[in-house]
């Protein structure tokens, strides 16, 4: 029977259900984008590995902790501490990329390159510092769980970055989706991009707990936090995939309605055709001979228009002013 008022199964639970839901939608992903697989994707990819990581670390935790070697508690510790931030770092560097991939501008490409090799720094910086802050308190390696306390210049540190670095990827959208002409497009992207604030709200919970001492929350919050942004660096493309298969429904439901419409009046007749029913169109088109092969043609030209129409606008692909094109 699972004690649920024990700290170490409330980490675990804690572990299991939200990394769940982080590897899922990241494995969807990968679905998705199979075949064209970018740079975006690799750090998501990345970020799911260390999270796999992670969770042998929280799961080496064991009721009994004289199981384990006293090496192998606190290793445990630091795979947790180490993969956190690995895991939320790449997971924006795949947002960044993300954006990178999707930018007509060169120069703009540019400078969001090193912007994440910034990033990159940061992330080695913060797992630096886990360590002249640590390695110098040995009384904490002797505890059965061992937890480091950590001091307010991890937390300030870790609160600072991590307001800066959502704040870029919010901000660089909005400039990128500037130049979308669909208003409810442009309004569903920022939303979409937006959802980086999340993230910034856990880690503020996060400092708190790390300021307060919070103990296990600390390791509660640092858990959820990794995973909120494992899943929210998955949002853009998993939404995409939604809304572009809806999209290719109603594109394609109305293209063959039009085009049954249109070869019913060619034969003289004004018939009500079901919702694209190619059945309906080939019946409709051997009623008259002369007009089977036009017909035809049309039929096909028509499918090949919406599969054209369907890559070029599966919410990743988004007309510019300019003529260009961004799929995310």
């Amino acid at each position: 029977m699972l004690d649920i008022g024990d700290p170490l199964i409330q980490i675990k639970i804690t572990s299991s259900v939200c990394s769940a839901f982080a590897i899922g939608t990241t494995i969807h992903r990968v679905v998705i984008r199979w075949g064209r697989l970018q740079a975006d994707d690799g750090w998501a990819l990345f970020s799911m590995f260390t999270l796999l990581i992670q969770i042998a670390g929280v799961f080496m935790h064991v009721p009994d902790p004289t199981r384990l070697s006293h090496l192998s508690r606190v290793a445990s510790y630091y795979l947790m501490a180490t993969s956190f931030y690995t895991i939320i770092w790449s997971a924006r560097l795949s947002i960044l990329f993300s954006i990178i991939r999707v930018d007509s501008s060169d120069n703009r490409k540019r400078l969001l390159k090193l912007v994440a090799v910034l990033f990159s720094v940061v992330c080695i910086v913060l797992i630096a510092q886990l360590y002249w802050v640590c390695e110098p308190q040995p009384k904490w390696k002797d505890l059965p769980s061992p937890q480091c306390t950590l001091n307010k210049q991890i937390a300030i540190c870790q609160l600072v970055s991590d307001v800066i670095a959502d704040s870029i990827l919010l901000v660089v959208p909005l400039k990128l989706l500037q130049g979308v002409q669909d208003r409810q497009l442009r309004l569903r992207l920022m939303v979409i991009f937006s959802t980086c604030i999340v993230t910034t709200v856990v880690s503020l919970v996060h400092a708190v707990y790390i300021l307060n001492h919070g103990g296990k929350k600390v390791i509660i919050s640092a858990l959820v936090e990794d995973c909120f942004s494992l899943i929210i660096c998955n949002i853009p493309v998993v939404f995409t995939s939604v809304i572009r298969l809806r999209e290719r429904h109603r594109n394609k439901t109305t293209y063959k309605s039009t085009l049954l419409k249109f070869c019913s009046r060619l034969q003289g007749r004004h018939t009500t055709v079901s919702q694209g029913d190619e059945a309906t169109f080939v019946a409709s088109c051997s009623m008259n001979p002369s007009l089977a092969k036009p017909c035809s043609a049309s039929w096909n030209a028509a499918e090949n228009l919406l599969e054209l129409k369907t890559r070029r606008t599966e919410l990743g692909v988004i007309s510019t002013p300019t003529n260009s094109s961004m799929n995310v």
